[in-house]
Order: C-alpha cells, then sequence, then structure tokens
C-alpha cells in the first residue's frame, strides 16, 4: 500500500477543514501523525471519524483514507495512531508539484553574486525577478549553449537550499529580468525541495484562513 514517508508533511482533510501535521513513525501499514497544533481540543476528528492523509511524491498529490485508533503523547508531542480504511488516492498526476513565494534568492554567476525575488519553485526549476536588466535569451546570452551554470540560494519551509541549476530563459520583466533556473534530476535533492514546497503549500493555505 502507498504511504507517505516518516517526517514527511502531510494535510489532514477532514468535515471540519484540512490541518497541517507530519508522519512521526510507521508500523507495517498504521501511520502515527503528529496532532495538528490549533485544532479545537473537541474535534471529532481524533475520535474515530474518517479523514485523508494528503502528500506529495514524485508521481504527484495523494491521498489515504484513515480513522485514528489511538492517542498518545511521546515526550511533549501529542500523536495520533491511524489505520488506512482503503487504498490510497492519486489526485494530482502533475510531477512536479509547484508553490507561489515572495522571498529573497541570491543567484550565484561564476564571478558574481545577484540578488533577485523568487517568485515560485518546484523541485525541477526555480522563476525569479531580478530587479537589473539582463541581456534576453540569445546564442551570447546569460542562457547560451545548454545553460549557463548557476547556484542558487534560498530559505524554503524553515530550511536553507543551495542548488546549482542552469539558466533556462531570460526575459525582459518589471524593469528587470524573470530567470528561469532548471535544477538537476538529483532524487535526493528533488525530494528534500518537493518537500519543502508542500509544507509551504501547506502553510500558505493556514495563513489563508486566519
Amino acid at each position: 500500500m502507498r504511504i507517505p514517508d516518516v517526517n514527511q508533511p502531510v494535510l489532514l482533510r477532514g468535515h471540519e477543514g484540512e490541518y497541517a501535521s507530519r508522519v512521526e513513525g510507521l508500523d507495517d501499514s498504521a501511520l502515527t501523525l503528529a496532532r495538528p497544533f490549533g485544532l479545537p481540543l473537541d474535534t471529532t476528528l481524533d475520535e474515530g471519524r474518517p479523514f485523508d492523509v494528503e502528500w506529495t511524491s514524485a508521481a504527484g498529490m495523494h491521498a489515504l483514507p484513515v480513522r485514528v485508533t489511538e492517542r498518545s503523547v511521546d515526550g511533549k508531542v501529542r500523536i495520533w495512531h491511524a489505520v488506512p480504511t482503503g487504498p490510497a488516492r492519486l489526485l494530482n498526476r502533475r510531477a512536479h508539484v509547484r508553490v507561489a513565494v515572495a522571498i529573497p534568492v541570491t543567484i550565484e554567476l561564476e564571478d558574481e553574486q545577484v540578488t533577485a525575488s523568487l517568485l515560485d519553485v518546484s523541485e525541477a526549476a526555480v522563476r525569479c525577478l531580478v530587479r537589473e536588466p539582463l541581456p534576453p535569451q540569445s546564442p551570447d546570452s546569460l542562457v547560451g549553449d545548454g545553460g549557463r551554470p548557476v547556484r542558487v540560494r534560498f530559505t524554503l519551509a524553515g530550511q536553507e537550499f543551495a542548488l546549482k541549476g542552469s539558466i533556462l530563459r531570460s526575459t525582459p520583466s518589471q524593469g528587470g529580468s524573470e530567470l528561469i533556473v532548471i535544477l538537476p534530476e538529483d532524487e535526493r535533492t528533488a525530494t528534500a525541495v518537493r518537500r519543502a514546497v508542500f509544507a509551504e503549500q501547506i502553510r500558505a493555505r493556514q495563513l489563508s484562513r486566519e
């Protein structure tokens, strides 16, 4: 049965709404989940009512129906023990989940650093806005033959990233240049970025309801 990994950020979706959580442990096909902070104590989510655990992987967005069988406290963390009540569903087959952001990013070229604003990010690419004009795409521009190698540094969902990539496209935008940087197909790095992207999506949803 397809289930999320340990430490994976997940979304718990029930009749009361959706709440951010994290997978604390796995035992056979059972899940140990962190009880979401801010969830009302009298909610029926932790009283056996079924709900979905949603997470993202390289294949897309998944949803696993579960029910809580036990509640306990591990140290200072309140946790739920949940068992699946059916097979996982693939909700979204999109290969790369993307999130819109507005955070600073540093782009390191061979001999200089450029400060930019990150517009959106996925495990495959980042899109950012550089306030100073840069050459548009052409054979002798920033893009060049096969893409000019760069390194992008930013913090997403509390995790710092320093990712090697190559500039796919440079186009004029808002008095500066919009860059699309393609990231390498490294599964370990892609997994880390994917989880941070999903965690940021969850955080944005939570903030939108406050």
